[in-house]
Formats: structure tokens, sequence, C-alpha cells
């Protein structure tokens, strides 16, 4: 598969936010991929906005049922309890209203060769998280699509201003070295983020947010330089 490619996600259910700021999407022309916790929750509503951004060509897929911590629930409960409570409903919920299932992100990034092993199993493809480095490791993230025997697990790098009420440190310079590693080498990266929130909004609610300003920014960033926007749905099943 030809690069550079982008491929941008949000996590978990502000689904209202998420349609009503997709005009940021829209202007980039970029495409995204939502990926959805607790899809029995969802009311008609919601379910007929996912809907609309996946009739617009936008991506829906699977956050798992409670969005819990993968690994902590195997070790618990066992692999068997988690693929039937966590994943199976999931899966289950997306397709009853008529939402797209193939692929999946793990909440919190947290994984485990032997979830690996089950997930890729269960899904086209599976999207990770990796370490929001400043250093030289930042370009870890980046993956040639068309590589043979690529994993399915992609690595992915957080985008989110604010964290739990919290503002994130300014780390758009090592983002934009990424960009550039990109584009001069032909990789692809990941990004994901979860609310789209203005500041008040998100730091007083509390949840990881990226503001519609600093979304826009980094699209223009990434598009100016040639990536190309894909969504999970889009890569080779």
């Amino acid at each position: 598969m030809p690069g550079p490619q982008l491929l941008l996600t949000f996590d978990d259910r502000t689904v209202d936010h998420w349609f009503a700021h997709r005009g940021v999407l829209d202007e980039a022309g970029v495409r995204a991929t939502f990926f959805v916790s607790h899809v029995d929750g969802l009311s008609d509503a919601e379910s007929e906005m996912l809907r609309t951004l996946a009739s617009q060509g936008h991506g829906i897929a699977s956050h798992g049922l409670r969005h819990v911590d993968g690994p902590a629930y195997v070790t618990e409960h066992g692999l068997d309890a988690y693929l039937e409570n966590e994943i199976t409903p999931s899966i289950a919920g997306l397709a009853e209203r008529g939402l797209d299932h193939r692929d999946f992100a793990y909440p919190y990034g947290r994984r485990s060769p032997e979830l690996d092993a089950a997930l890729t199993a269960r899904f086209a493809w599976v999207r990770a998280t990796s370490p929001r480095a400043v250093d030289d490791s930042a370009g870890e993230v980046l993956v040639d699509l068309g590589e043979q025997g690529l994993s399915r697990v992609l690595p992915a790098r957080g985008i989110d201003v604010g964290r739990r009420g919290v503002v994130n440190p300014d780390d758009s310079a090592t983002l934009l070295a990424v960009f550039d590693q990109a584009a001069a080498t032909g990789a692809s990266v990941c990004l994901y983020a979860h609310d789209i929130a203005e500041w008040d909004q998100g730091l007083a609610e509390g949840r990881n947010f990226i503001t519609p300003e600093r979304l826009r920014d980094v699209l223009h960033a990434a598009t100016s330089r040639g990536l190309e926007p894909l969504t999970f749905g889009q890569l080779p099943d």
C-alpha cells in the first residue's frame, strides 16, 4: 500500500460531540475511524449519528463493551470470559445497529501477546497505543503499511490536549517531526483522540479531549505534508 498515510481515530462514546464537529474533518478532507464502547447504551439518536458518519465515509469499530482493562480482566476472569463478556456483545451490539465491527482498539492501550492473538483472530485490525514520547523514539509509531508480514496490531500516538481536567504538555513540535519523518520515508502514522470539545468544556467535564482548533491544526499539518487520510475499514482484510 502506498504511503504516507494518516489514520485518525477517536475512542469511547462522545457521539454527539464527534457529530457536531464533523465539519472540521470535512474541511480537511479527512475520514476518521470511531472506536465505540458501551454500544448497548447508545440512544436511537446517537446510533443514527454514527450511521450518518458511516454513510459519509467514516469508519465505525469496536472499543469493547465496557471499556475494561483487557489484561487485568483476563488475569482475574480468564480469556474466555473476556471474549464472551466484552468482545462478543460489543460486536453484536454494533451489528444490531447497522454499524461496522471488523476492527478493534484496546481500551487504555493495554494489551498482551495472548490478547493480541485472540483479537487478531476476530478482528481485521487492532489498534494499540504508544508512549507519547518527545525524543527520537517518537518515530517508532510510524509503520510501513505495505510491509510483508506487518503485525495487525498498529501503534498510535495520542493527540488529546487535556486529560481528566488537566492540560497535557504541548508536544506539537514532536508531532510535526513525526509527520516530517512520515513524509520523507513514506511511512504511515495512526493518531488517536477521544472527545472533541472547546477548552472550557473539555476541562470542566474531565474527559480526554482535543479542541476543534487543535484538531484542525493537526490535520492541516498532516495533509499539507502529503499524508493521505485512511480509515481502518480501508485497510486490507
